[in-house]
């Protein structure tokens, strides 16, 4: 079973989801409470900490290193494996 999750709010009424489905058949769904939002007057939501929970790559190393580190690292050569 692949679970797909899906940013959305609770206003205390309905389930209003953030982003699209990546699906338009039928689901079994699992609702996971993950913190309380308090909304202030017309203030919008703040998604710092959803947006800071996604990684991104911090190095160092330029560009083109990476991309020949990549290619020197693959899995298919001319010579065959050693033992």
């Amino acid at each position: 079973m692949v679970l797909v999750s899906v940013p959305a709010l609770y206003d205390g009424k309905e389930i209003r989801l953030l982003e699209a489905l990546p699906y338009h058949e039928p689901y079994r769904v699992v609702i996971t409470f993950v913190e309380s939002v308090i909304l202030a007057g017309q203030a919008t939501l703040d998604l710092t900490r959803f947006w800071a929970s996604f990684g991104a790559w911090q190095d160092d190393v330029p560009a083109d290193e990476t991309m020949r580190r990549i290619r020197e690292n693959r899995r298919s050569r001319a010579e065959p494996p050693t033992l």
